[in-house]
């Protein structure tokens, strides 16, 4: 089989005694969709061995499909079995769910042995709904920045939407105290922004166009340890609540260290973290990588980088309250079209971001699932 976009296709090994063998080759995205539509017709009570041993890469979206796909067959009684995952991408069937799909061997117990800790159950909508006077005053803006860096251009940001919305905004750069009945727009961590959504029904308008957030693994620079020999250590990172502390405990449970042995020293913020790295206060810490990359000549030569994840699958989330729906499509115009009037490019590139595009309904279902799953 092969699809409209050449970066995937389907490759048959075998079909026969109603077992069917596929190689899957190239990049599970939003593109894969036509090319597995045509595995929906596989009969019932049949066994499925999908090898992933040519795949590069899967994102978000791709998960979304692959989770749609074989939910269809478990429906249909056929047995799914998925080989030759490399790290990552099976580090993202675990995360997402899709771990019972992998073949039993070369599991990583540790990762699969991370608890489901409770959600807080969701408020009524209602209480979130305001009076039809209540769009009309001023707008209080909320945003975690992903860099200390950016904070100037943020509140250029906020001015700048102030102007175009044609409306008072109030800007705050700490979104630790989240209140989903102060908070009107929101630009948040993907936890703290599913958070959201599930709570108080905000709806994501926008995320930062072709990135992603990714965690790194960090010692001081005179640590000459291996990842695998840091045991039982006291890791720091900034909060436990977040998409990077559990990214950090499975490339940790990835690389053979049981992350649930680790002491954590949760810091607040990834500033104090590093400080805490530097004095010799914990000895492996979780940061986010474009926070890492951000960091002074100075910081970064007293650190070592041990892992890093590529996952290409959380980011921020531009959020906006559910009695905003008129100013979230204008806050989406107006965001979309920065790129194209110079004060908006150097507004974006003040902040960091190459520009803004709408998330896909793919990639906030699985960021809500991984959130369902852990945090808490």
């Amino acid at each position: 089989m092969s699809g409209m976009i050449s970066s995937f296709s389907i490759q048959p090994v075998s079909e026969q005694d109603n077992r069917y063998c596929y190689n899957f080759i190239g990049s599970i995205d939003a593109h894969a969709n036509p090319v597995l539509e045509p595995l929906t017709a596989i009969p019932s009570k049949a066994h499925v061995l999908l090898d992933f041993s040519q795949v590069d890469r899967v994102n978000s979206m791709g998960l979304s499909l692959l989770l749609k796909l074989f939910e269809e067959w478990e429906r249909k009684k056929i047995r799914v079995e998925v080989q030759s995952l490399d790290r990552m991408i099976s580090m993202l069937f675990k995360i997402t769910g899709l771990g019972r799909f992998v073949k039993s061997d070369g599991h990583s117990a540790a990762a699969d042995a991370l608890p489901a800790a409770a959600v807080p159950a969701p408020r009524d909508a209602e209480a979130r709904q305001k009076s039809p006077d209540a769009a009309h005053d001023k707008l209080n803006f909320v945003a975690s920045l992903q860099s200390g860096h950016q904070l100037t251009g943020w509140y250029l940001l906020n001015t700048y939407l102030q102007r175009r919305m044609k409306k008072a905004i109030h800007f705050e750069q700490s979104a630790e105290h989240l209140d989903g009945d102060y908070t009107d727009l929101l630009f948040a961590k993907p936890f703290e922004a599913c958070a959201m959504i599930k709570r108080y029904g905000f709806v994501p308008a926008m995320r930062p166009m072709a990135e992603v957030d990714e965690v790194v693994l960090l010692t001081r620079v005179d640590d000459r340890r291996t990842l695998p020999e840091y045991h039982g250590v006291c890791v720091g990172t900034a909060t436990k609540d977040s998409f990077v502390y559990l990214l950090g405990r499975f490339l940790c449970d990835e690389s053979g260290i049981d992350s649930t042995k680790f002491t954590y020293d949760f810091a607040g913020n990834e500033i104090k973290v590093l400080q805490s790295l530097i004095r010799k206060k914990c000895d492996l810490v979780f940061m986010l990588k474009k926070s890492y990359e951000g960091l002074s000549s100075f910081s970064r030569n007293n650190v070592r980088k041990l892992d890093e994840s590529e996952t290409h699958f959380a980011c921020h989330l531009f959020c906006v309250a559910p009695h905003l729906q008129d100013e979230g499509r204008l806050l989406a115009d107006i965001l979309k079209d920065m790129e194209n009037d110079e004060q908006g490019r150097t507004i974006l590139r003040d902040i960091q971001i190459s520009g803004w595009c709408k998330p896909e309904p793919g990639e906030v279902q699985m960021l809500q699932m991984v959130y369902d799953r852990y945090a808490g």
